[in-house]
């Protein structure tokens, strides 16, 4: 439950009173959704006329105002019999103590300083109106004193009155209770109060009090803030209101006063402050904090020569880790790596390092002075082996790791826009070289990241402007030299940035999540032109397809792969879905249970790439697959390096074991071939035979000698 909905009615209204058109429309849309009606005056002259004519609870009112300044309307406002006790909250600059002086003068119930927080504003807001309506129920004789009491506890606000002339003090029961004294225990009196306040305080407010007394007119109000202190209680927060009342020749005779316990309200101010400068998941800095602690380094390294260092980070494949072990754990792997950055970059404490999370699986590092370069790289090399370690996560032992850019300023940015920019440039140009590793900014890879943002971005409208296209490679049986199967290749052709390659423009449509709408368009594709060749009257053969991890980890795979099937008419034992190595093996349970379900529509299954990532042989029997793939990187040197030649023997052998057939990728020398032949490897695909062919051309390759290559 919300303070302000505990405390101020939806029918609130609050006059705004400025004459900045945009401090007026923040004011509206901030304490709208505060549950505040807002009217608002952009000069004195309209302030008042909208006050008598409107009636509201509350005042906002800036002190620097054209034609009638906020000092004088608010003299105004307190000389109307509407205007005496309304709450009237001056906004004055930063450091403006005269204003601030002069605003209590001029009968202000209390202050606030420019910019303002209107969170926070808004519950000091319904704090005020709260403590104006308590003020208001003293003030009338004819409420009961056993109803005052009730609602002086629920409010937890006390009144006390003080009789200048006789020096006779009153305290309400609540007054006694916030003290934490007890009646008959302690003589009211100003001396008793301040007892009761935090000794480095009281000087304070003993001048405070003292001003009071040097006024000369009914109805001046003023307010301080401070603290209680109470022995085995935390320390409270208190906002204490009073009024002046005098006799006709202008000397006060009656000072009478409201304390309200704010202490939630302060909680829930540091509360909002902390979350509006820290991230709530791991604790860190966010952007925002760290953003204003980078200039503030960059002007201090400026002005005492020295060096600093921005290192910006991004795990390895996050995404994949969410949609395998679910977003809990995701959370989880996250904190355990702030956890660890925080670690590697605390050693460096003599130069008050900053972690920050910037955002998603992003975290940066800034080191405000270092001696040299070559600082920041060991700080980096730190976290590198720190998160490179197994974590737990609930009993999954996962590895993740990260990719991270390094600039150093005033060399590679003297703002934090452009210092900024180029670390991340940094980060992308280790995600592209392989990640899980660092590197030093340099001026070049603000080209690696220009090109990296033509192509996301002219990526994004590749499939409406028809700018994809696919490749055809066919598979042959070694034993007959018959065309059995092709593998689908993307190729994007773009109108402006010409012919790209699928080495350049994959990786970025995995990373963008891209690669989710292309891959289905890829599957439809490729199946749709499965069909047409056999309603030519070519040769039947199976079409092989590549999922991406995405793909693959989607919960509705075997859905999309019936749905194109059903749509394109394409026989299931037609279509091959190629799976890479790794892939399966980031979660083998969860891959069984997909390969399963996508065997049971009938498709046929292959590992693609096999041989180089873990060492999975012994799953093979789990997964229900129909085949293997070689990598070509064991092809290419199968006939002149011996442990590609064995690697490439074992893994035809133990697949043979199984009752999986084979299929060697990138085939093309004969010898190659004839070492293959030997091991009695099935099929092969390479240049040796054809290059990826288009749809046409691969037809008519189909169409001559039925089919048939000469091996």
């Amino acid at each position: 439950m919300s303070v302000v909905s505990d405390v101020v009615p939806v029918t609130c209204r609050v006059l705004v009173v400025d004459d900045d058109l945009t401090a007026r429309l923040l004011a509206t849309q901030s304490l709208q959704q505060e549950g505040f009606e807002v009217l608002l005056a952009d000069n004195g002259v309209s302030a008042l006329r909208i006050f008598q004519e409107a009636q509201p609870d509350i005042v906002l009112m800036d002190v620097e105002m054209p034609e009638l300044n906020g000092f004088d309307v608010c003299r105004q406002l307190r000389s109307l019999p509407c205007g005496k006790l309304v709450p009237i909250l001056m906004a004055t600059g930063q450091d403006d103590v005269d204003s601030v002086r002069e605003a209590y003068a001029a009968g202000a119930t209390d202050f606030v300083t420019k910019p303002f927080n209107w969170k926070i504003l808004g519950h000091r807001l319904s704090y005020m109106i709260r403590a104006s309506n308590m003020t208001e129920q003293l003030r009338q004789l004819q409420v009961s004193e056993a109803r005052l009491g009730n609602a002086q506890r629920i409010a937890r606000l006390g009144n006390w009155e003080w009789h200048v002339s006789s020096g006779e003090v009153y305290w309400s029961d609540q007054f006694y209770h916030l003290l934490g004294v007890q009646r008959g225990r302690a003589t009211p009196g100003f001396r008793s109060f301040l007892r009761c306040v935090p000794a480095n305080e009281r000087c304070q407010i003993r001048h405070w009090l003292k001003e009071q007394l040097n006024c000369h007119y009914s109805g001046f109000m003023a307010g301080i803030n401070h603290s209680i202190s109470i022995p085995g209680r935390d320390l409270m927060n208190m906002q204490h209101q009073i009024e002046v009342f005098c006799d006709d020749k202008g000397k006060p005779t009656l000072i009478a006063g409201t304390m309200l316990d704010v202490s939630e309200l302060k909680q829930a101010q540091d509360q909002i402050l902390k979350l509006a400068r820290f991230d709530s998941l791991t604790g860190l800095a966010n952007r925002s904090v760290f953003s204003e602690r980078v200039k503030l380094a960059i002007d201090m390294a400026d002005r005492k020569g020295f060096l600093g260092a921005v290192l910006f980070l991004d795990l390895d494949n996050f995404k994949r880790i969410n949609d395998t072990f679910g977003h809990g754990m995701g959370d989880l792997l996250l904190q355990e790596v702030a956890r660890r950055i925080s670690q590697s970059v605390s050693s460096n404490d003599k130069n008050c390092p900053l972690v920050a999370r910037f955002g998603g699986d992003e975290f940066t590092v800034l080191l405000p002075e270092i001696d040299q370069i070559s600082d920041a790289e060991v700080v980096a090399r730190r976290i590198l082996e720190s998160i490179g370690l197994v974590i737990d996560l609930a009993g999954h032992e996962v590895v993740v790791t990260p990719s991270i850019g390094i600039a150093i300023f005033p060399h590679h940015g003297e703002d934090v826009d452009s210092l900024m920019k180029n670390v991340d440039a940094a980060m992308y140009f280790v995600k592209h070289a392989g990640k899980n590793g660092y590197e030093l900014f340099v001026k070049s890879m603000n080209v690696v990241a220009k090109r990296r943002l033509e192509l996301e971005s002219h990526l994004r409208h590749a499939i409406e402007l028809n700018e994809l296209s696919l490749n055809y490679q066919p598979q042959v049986e070694v034993t007959s030299g018959r065309i059995i199967g092709v593998e689908a290749l993307l190729r994007w052709n773009s109108q402006e940035l010409g012919f790209v390659s699928p080495v350049e423009f994959i990786p970025v449509a995995e990373e963008t999540g891209l690669i989710s709408p292309i891959g289905e368009w890829v599957l439809r594709e490729a199946c749709q032109q499965a069909r047409v060749w056999q309603e030519q009257g070519l040769p039947r053969i199976r079409v092989a397809v590549n999922l991406s991890v995405r793909q693959f980890a989607k919960q509705n795979l075997e859905k999309l792969v019936s749905q194109v099937l059903l749509d394109t008419g394409l026989p299931v034992n037609c279509l091959e879905l190629e799976i890479t190595e790794n892939m399966l093996m980031d979660d083998v349970e969860g891959s069984v249970e997909t390969l399963h379900r996508l065997k049971a529509l009938g498709v046929q299954l292959a590992i693609d790439d096999f041989g180089t990532g873990y060492s999975s042989l012994s799953y093979l029997k789990r997964f229900p697959i129909d085949r293997l793939k070689v990598d070509r990187s064991f092809i290419t040197h199968v006939t002149t390096d011996p442990g590609d030649a064995s690697v490439t023997q074992a893994i035809i052998a133990v697949a043979h074991n199984l009752g999986l057939s084979v299929t060697a990728e990138g085939v093309e020398e004969k010898s190659q071939l004839e070492f293959l032949r030997e091991l009695h490897c099935e099929e092969i695909q390479g240049y040796l035979f054809s290059r990826p062919l288009k749809a046409d051309d691969l037809a008519q390759l189909l169409d001559s000698n039925n089919g048939y290559i000469r091996v």
